[in-house]
């Protein structure tokens, strides 16, 4: 008996059990490299794939004709005074819901910490959102899940904000069917307010609870509703500000439009630019191409993208080098969390560990 027990400790790696244990773990292996594999290989794709689609009809000559003293002289200007607005802009929302935090956590802080997070948001949009989430936690003494919860109302206000100037723009632009087109504005509206009302309900919405009581929207659930309003004002200013500089730029190269056409095509291009794409090139200048060559020419608005996204990197690269400074090794110590967070959530690491993470921090 005793040699059959010993046999049997040796071989324990051989039983059914063991086999399913080894099993399990390399499908979860297997399912966490290709999610990775994914969130390399999708944005590398969508890229790609616009870049051909952007260069395969232009003449590059004509590009280089474009690109004059005028088109620089009105662009450099814009692009200086977006740049300013901007982090003024996201300075005052940032600090906005930031109640009840330290007294030395002020808008310049606010201003400093979103201009750290640039330099990693130009690679990737989300790994810049989770930077700025770490930093607000280190700075302004919230919990990590408040911090991400702030963050991610700021991006819903503005992806709501420009679709609903896709449909205000598309309004004005047109007559036709003008009766559902001033209708659907009032709808948005409807929905992200309903929305908003649903976090905040007291009552219990059943099986809908558990998505309620996610940490990514507990900014939403107990941000008091006056700072929500204002937050939205804040948030309406910074896409208008963006939506003025692509007037601007597209001026700058000759593209004239009016200013129904611009809210609805402007929209689009920033619409497209929340497609996966390696540090925000592809989508969005595909869009600027295709939907601005008819109030110019195609080797314009080719011209006008090119310099768009050059100008727009090479600030955001030079505000986050000049204001990272004393951030930068939290920023960058954050970064490298948020991609252990996002690789743990891939292997199978339960979110219950780290909303307690996150709540031991508040």
């Amino acid at each position: 008996m005793l040699d059959a027990d010993v046999d049997l400790g040796r071989c324990g790696a051989h039983l059914p059990g063991h086999r399913m244990s080894s099993h399990a773990q390399e499908t979860k292996h297997s399912r966490w490299t290709l999610k990775h594999f994914l969130r390399v290989a999708i944005p590398v794709a969508v890229t790609v794939v616009a870049i051909y689609f952007i260069v395969r009809d232009l003449e590059f000559g004509d590009i280089g004709s474009h690109l004059n003293a005028r088109s620089i002289g009105i662009f450099i200007p814009a692009l200086l005074t977006y740049g300013f607005v901007s982090l003024v802009l996201e300075g005052l929302s940032l600090k906005r819901p930031m109640h009840g935090t330290r007294q030395d956590f002020t808008f310049i802080t606010a201003a400093r910490l979103k201009a750290a997070s640039y330099l990693v948001g130009i690679v990737h949009i989300a790994a810049g959102a989770g930077t700025l989430a770490y930093l607000l936690r280190k700075q302004a003494g919230v919990s990590l899940s408040y911090a991400m919860g702030v963050v991610m109302l700021m991006m819903m206000f503005d992806l709501g904000i420009v679709l609903s100037l896709v449909v205000v723009g598309w309004t004005m632009a047109s007559a036709s069917t003008l009766g559902l087109q001033i209708g659907l504005v009032p709808v948005i509206i409807a929905l992200m307010i309903g929305g908003f009302a649903l976090l905040r309900a007291s009552f219990s919405l059943g099986p809908l609870d558990r998505i309620r009581r996610l940490d990514l929207f507990l900014a939403a659930r107990t941000i008091p509703a006056r700072e929500l309003v204002e937050l939205a004002l804040l948030r309406f200013c910074f896409v208008m500000s963006m939506t003025l500089f692509g007037w601007a730029a597209l001026t700058s190269f000759g593209i004239s439009l009016n200013f129904p056409e611009l809210l609805f095509n402007f929209s689009l291009v920033l619409l497209a630019g929340v497609l996966p794409a390696v540090a925000g090139v592809g989508p969005s200048q595909l869009a600027m191409v295709d939907l601005f060559t008819e109030y110019g020419s195609r080797e314009a608005a080719a011209a006008c993208a090119l310099v768009f996204t050059i100008g727009m990197i090479s600030m955001r690269a030079l505000i986050g080098l000049a204001f990272a400074g004393e951030f930068s090794k939290e920023a960058f110590e954050a970064a490298r969390k948020a991609d252990a967070v996002a690789d743990g959530e891939a292997q199978g690491d339960s979110p219950g560990e780290n909303r307690g993470e996150a709540g031991g921090e508040a």
